[in-house]
This record gives structure tokens, sequence and C-alpha cells, in this order.
């Protein structure tokens, strides 16, 4: 986290004012604004690299407006973002599913006492082979490259998500696991009709934060920006297009 000092200057108006009587409205000299560096990962569809729009960075900027902070808003791949935020270089990184059983002394980073929203994770197999989601482990099963250490199973990593979703239906790896809102734009986009769909687990999105007294403070910058924002309503007109349930349907 940063201070950045805002020098003001001098502000001249076009009408008579009172003398020794300066306008409420002026923000005083030295004003103090803290500031932050935010990560966004890349994803295919709900984040693009350098978007001034869409739900995360709409999320980002309402937070500046209630909070008054200045956010500087950086975009990487989903594995540099996380280690941007592991290595100092930022103050959070955006979005990331709380992992389950996660022991928080194994990791490097806490999760964000606020949950953004939820996110339903769909298994895509291949609907030519029989599978038994019981018996996971000895399938090939993929997921994105960020994500591998997420799941009490060996999986495969890859950077990208619609290729991996094309070998589910061509059946060059067994099945894929991932956000739907995400993936299912792949499979009606290019009409890939040898995938099964099931429900996987619902998991909590959150914010990653550094360790110690620096991650207190912007988790407290981040939940309370959370409260105004779904106090006011307007939290969940920003982040509309990501709260989606789980689709049940099949291609």
């Amino acid at each position: 986290m940063k201070v950045v000092i805002l020098a003001v200057g001098f502000v001249f108006l076009s009408f008579p004012a009172l003398a020794g009587d300066a306008p409420p409205w002026v923000p005083e000299a030295h004003a103090e604004s803290k500031s932050y560096v935010a990560s966004i990962a890349i994803m295919s569809h709900s984040s693009k690299e350098g978007e001034i729009s869409g739900s995360f960075y709409d999320l980002i900027r309402a937070l500046d407006r209630v909070t008054n902070t200045q956010t500087e808003i950086m975009w990487a791949p989903f594995k540099r973002s996380v280690r941007n935020l592991i290595e100092g270089k930022v103050d959070y990184h955006i979005p990331i599913i709380e992992a389950p059983n996660a022991k928080s002394e194994e990791l490097p980073y806490d999760f964000s006492t606020a949950t953004l929203f939820k996110v339903a994770f769909v298994l895509y197999t291949n609907k030519n082979i029989s599978f038994d989601i019981n018996d996971i482990e000895k399938y090939v099963i993929g997921t994105d490259s960020a994500h591998t250490d997420f799941f009490p199973f060996p999986t495969e990593g890859y950077s990208c998500l619609e290729c991996a979703i094309k070998m589910v239906n061509i059946g060059r790896i067994d099945g894929f696991i991932f956000a739907q809102n995400e993936i299912d734009p792949f499979i009606v986009q290019y009409g890939l009709t040898n995938i099964r769909r099931q429900l996987y687990k619902v998991f909590l999105v959150k914010a990653i934060i550094p360790k110690g007294e620096v991650g207190k403070e912007t988790d407290r910058h981040l939940s309370e920006g959370i409260r105004l924002l779904e106090e006011s309503g307007e939290y969940q007109k920003i982040l509309k297009p990501v709260l989606v349930p789980y689709q049940d349907w099949q291609p």
C-alpha cells in the first residue's frame, strides 16, 4: 500500500466571493488519499487485458469511489497475476476461488475476508467414455494452470482454455474442470457436441492479499468498500455478468 499526496492548485471562480470565504467544495491542499495496486487475472470472457469495463474493473473503480481511494490496475495471465501478489508487486489479486481445506499457514498469501461472489465449476467430460466421478483419480483431468493445486486428485494445467476443451471434445483428455462462464461460450462458439457437463462444485470467490499487517489493511479496505456497495444496491448490478448459478444443460 502506498500513500499519495495530492497537491491541489489554485481555483479561479468566475463569480464574486466574500472576502475570506473559501467555497466549501474546494478540497484542502495536501489532502491525503490512500492508493492501491490491483492485479486482475486475464480471463477468456470475464476480464480481458486492458479493458476499461467489465465486472472486475468496474468493481475496483466503484471501491475507489466509495472509499475515496485510488487504485492502479494491472492485467496478467492468471498464474502471473497470483505471482505478482506473492512477490509484493500488487496489493491484491482478483478473482480466485477459496481453496477447500486450504491451510492458511501453508499458503504464501491470505484470502480476503469478504466473498466477492460464488462460481460454479463444471466438470466437462468426453461423452463417448464411461466416466465415474467417484473414481475420478483414474482419468486424465485438466484445469487452468493456476488451479492445479485446488483439487484433491491429480490434474494437468493448461493456459489455453479453448484448446483444453477442444481436447476433451476429441478425446485427447478425459475431462476438464473450470468455471462455466469461461468454458461454456467456447462450447457454443465451436459447436462442440462430444461434451458432457455436470456440476463439480460451487466455490466462494475471493481476493488474495499479502500476509501480515499490510494485507490486513487491504482486507479492511475491501470489506468496507464491498459493504458500502452492497448497502447501496450497486454491488449486485456491477457483478451481474458473473453472478450466474449453475446452468443445467448439455451441448
